[in-house]
């Protein structure tokens, strides 16, 4: 969750710190600090504050600083309230040691216990000084920073990443990964570390992926890391990273919510072509022949994810029962990995996330393989610990997305799960050649028609302004649009924490009838479908008792659009396509009640983009 950035070079350190933070702050926004070897005064220079990196910004104002080696974080709190003292960077008893952390410590009470029975004394609640404190204690001993955080790292349990230095060796950083990621970012006579690639593409697009138990060695001039899991010195492969640093900008948009919207039809457009051949084969580059010979004999398949990635998989899963016909389960990782899953050989588990780093799905994916069954990853983030411990990847190639409600990604994984549904069901030969041409000449249609919803922004405007003030709000949609109900009410609590709740239509009846009377907006997501007809007499007896219908339907369909409030059209296109459409309109109402209610639509409270913790 936390945002680290680390740099050693020939640069003022503090302008880089801040820019790379910038570029971090949705991964957390509680706090902010940064800490350097000043240069002109000797010491170790630590600033930090409450709030977010506008408040450390305006407090830097007050400083001069001459550095070459620093570190920096950006804050989602855990152990402790958000507060100046809890913020990040920790430094020792000592105040030679400063260190930035992000993940969990799980034993971090027992180890503070222990140091305070030998007098050393804490400043904040944070499990991180106490990680600091324990590297600090072996530190006294050697003198040698790189084996006393070597030590310390063993007795700490849990998951997390260190960047830290000692301002008795101002040349050298060292990082530590165990499962929460770090990337460090390749320079000439300068050197990076960050837990995300945006922070590093305004300097560098040549980068390391540290893996789990690497120990690194950061200096100016050179890069050295140490395996913890072979006790030796190795190598890892530098990687070129293809995103620009006009992708991770705002571009001239107010939020980059808005603008990653926006980007919809380009990344629809961009998967097609990548995935789609001339000859109208699907083809995945990432899939090598031997995971494909597994996949043919899968016998059943798992979709596990989180939050908006959940809700692409249970469309996902839609689409491998009804076209390859596999029995496909759906379910959030944070259950998965704790509910003793019965899989063997012939399961094929999809780990579906935009980061590629969220902490339960990694664990899921862990516990899949260990029972055997073939993993197969849907990530962004190229490179990530994910992507490379799964058995194969696919890449949706969303570009970086830096909202924190997920809109773009979300887009890009249903594309990559509905054709890798179609190909599954090429290979199983459960589809004629002739009706999968039909669907992938629909599919080629979809970015045009994204752009075609994305014009309708004036509709989706009147819409909020009558509906903004109000705290509650219903969503109903069948069959494959179900997920698209569940997504629309999650984007609208995450950015304007009203209250909203997704339903199956066919349970409206089950319960949620009692909500409805003549304040309570429902939002019935109804295109062209088997169930068409069962959504509208859903609506009929919505409109019974007086609530207020807001419905997304085919264009063309007069009987909806007579007994709506409000209604939204879609281009008519298959309805296994249709969720690529219909989730358009939901997303800009939760933008724009968001916006109309001055909140905070990038950086959300309480939320931050990749959830590294459990």
């Amino acid at each position: 969750m936390c945002g680290i950035i680390g740099y050693v070079g020939y640069q003022n350190t503090v302008p880089v710190l801040i820019k790379g933070l910038e570029r971090l702050e949705y991964r957390g926004y509680d706090s902010a600090g940064i800490a350097c070897v000043d240069q002109k005064k000797g010491g170790l220079c630590l600033i930090k504050e409450k709030g977010k990196l506008g408040v450390l910004k305006e407090k830097l104002g007050d400083f001069t600083i001459e550095a070459h080696i620093g570190i920096g974080h950006t804050r989602w709190a855990t152990h402790g309230e958000p507060s100046r003292a809890n913020a990040h960077p920790h430094v020792d008893a000592t105040g030679k040691i400063a260190l930035v952390h992000n993940g969990i410590i799980e034993n971090y009470a027992a180890i503070k216990s222990a140091l305070q029975k030998k007098k050393v004394r804490f400043l904040s609640q944070t499990d991180t000084e106490v990680g600091v404190n324990l590297i600090g204690s072996y530190y006294r001993k050697s003198h040698k920073l790189f084996d006393a955080v070597k030590r310390a790292v063993v007795e700490l349990h849990g998951f997390f990443a260190f960047v830290l230095f000692s301002k008795d060796d101002p040349d050298t950083l060292i990082a530590y990964k165990r499962s929460n990621p770090l990337v460090i970012g390749l320079g000439r006579g300068e050197n990076f570390v960050a837990s995300d690639v945006t922070a590093l593409l305004p300097y560098t697009r040549q980068v390391i992926y540290l893996e789990d138990e690497d120990l690194a060695v950061i200096t100016a001039k050179e890069i050295s890391i140490y395996s913890l899991k072979t006790r030796s010195w190795i190598k890892r492969q530098a990687t070129t990273v293809h995103w620009d640093v006009a992708q991770a900008q705002k571009q001239g948009f107010p939020h980059f919510m808005l603008k990653e919207m926006y980007e919809q039809p380009e990344v629809l457009k961009s998967i097609l072509s990548k995935r789609i051949q001339k000859n109208g084969e699907i083809f995945f580059d990432t899939l090598d022949r031997k995971f494909l010979k597994r996949l043919r004999k899968i016998k059943r398949v798992s979709m596990i994810s989180c939050g908006t990635a959940y809700h692409a998989g249970l469309v996902g899963s839609i689409a491998v029962e009804q076209y390859p016909r596999l029995p496909c389960n759906t379910q959030v990782s944070s259950e998965f990995r704790y509910g003793n899953p019965i899989l063997d050989s012939k399961d094929l588990v999809v780990l579906i996330t935009q980061s590629g780093e969220t902490a339960d799905t990694l664990a899921a994916l862990r516990e899949a393989k260990a029972k055997g069954a073939a993993t197969l990853a849907v990530v962004n983030v190229v490179g990530s610990t994910i992507a490379r411990e799964a058995d194969a990847v696919i890449y949706t190639y969303a570009g970086p997305e830096i909202g924190v409600a997920s809109t773009k990604a979300y887009m890009a994984q249903l594309a990559t799960l509905l054709l890798l549904a179609f190909y599954m069901a090429r290979g199983r030969k459960t589809i004629q050649a002739v009706e999968l041409r039909a669907l992938l000449r629909e599919f080629k249609k979809m970015p045009e028609h994204c752009a075609k919803v994305l014009k309708e922004i004036k509709r989706f405007e009147r819409c909020a302004q009558k509906h903004y003030t109000r705290r509650n709000f219903l969503y109903l949609g069948r069959g494959c649009n179900y997920p698209t109900a569940l997504e629309g009410a999650l984007k609208l609590k995450e950015i304007s924490y009203a209250h909203a709740h997704g339903y199956a239509a066919g349970e409206m009846k089950h319960g949620p009838i009692a909500l409805i009377d003549h304040e309570q907006p429902v939002i019935c997501i109804a295109p062209d479908s088997l169930t068409y007809d069962k959504m509208i007499s859903n609506i009929q007896e919505i409109r019974a008792r007086d609530g207020i219908v807001i419905a997304i339907g085919t264009e063309g369909r007069k009987d909806l659009e007579k007994m709506s409030d409000d209604f939204f059209a879609i281009p008519k296109v298959p309805e296994i396509l249709s969720p690529l459409l219909t989730v358009i309109p939901l997303q800009f109402l939760a933008y724009k009640i968001a916006v109309l209610n001055g909140r905070d639509v990038d950086q959300p409270r309480n939320l931050a983009k990749s959830v590294t913790v459990e």
